[in-house]
């Protein structure tokens, strides 16, 4: 019994779609009476000729400069601190993780290091030189790592003071 009224009730639907998508026009609007009215004939006259316009797409181009990149997180967002005025030397332009430590002497005098930049050079670093992108300053060199001080702007323009290590690498061979 109740799968005959569901089928009646889905019927009705149907129906009633149907019903709604003819092309007759609505009860609601009168029609309308059309009488066809004889013009006399006119001479053709020719268009002119227009020339169409040919538009020429222009390719996008997303220009980056000036914009930072989407898929850094803010976190990772480093402002420099502004120049002092100084000239920059080669071991502020590359950041702290890409020196790799050769050797480190210490002894009785001052302590040394030794680090390879990106571009295969070699420097000798001591306490008070400054290293990498964000300002850094040598704290102390020990047989384990460099510290590094950094100083910095974050993404809200908060002034950031960060001590990093460059490790001395683990001994290889036997």
């Amino acid at each position: 019994m109740t799968r005959w009224y569901v089928c009646l009730i889905c019927g009705v639907f149907i129906f009633s779609g149907l019903i709604g998508c003819s092309e007759e026009p609505s009860s609601s609007q009168p029609a309308k009476k059309t009488t066809a009215v004889k013009t006399p004939a006119k001479k053709q006259v020719s268009a002119p000729v227009v020339k169409a316009e040919v538009k020429k797409e222009v390719a996008f181009v997303y220009v980056t400069e000036g914009r930072r990149d989407p898929f850094v997180p803010l976190t990772k967002i480093r402002r420099p601190i502004g120049g002092t005025g100084e000239p920059v030397t080669p071991l502020q332009k590359y950041d702290l993780t890409q020196f790799r430590l050769v050797g480190v002497i210490v002894g009785v005098g001052e302590a040394k290091a030794m680090v390879i930049a990106p571009d295969g050079k070699s420097y000798i670093l001591s306490k008070g030189v400054k290293i990498g992108k964000n300002n850094g300053v040598i704290l102390g060199i020990s047989s384990e790592a460099i510290r590094v001080e950094e100083k910095y702007y974050d993404f809200s323009g908060n002034i950031i003071e960060n001590i990093q290590e460059i490790p001395v690498p683990k001994r290889g061979g036997v």
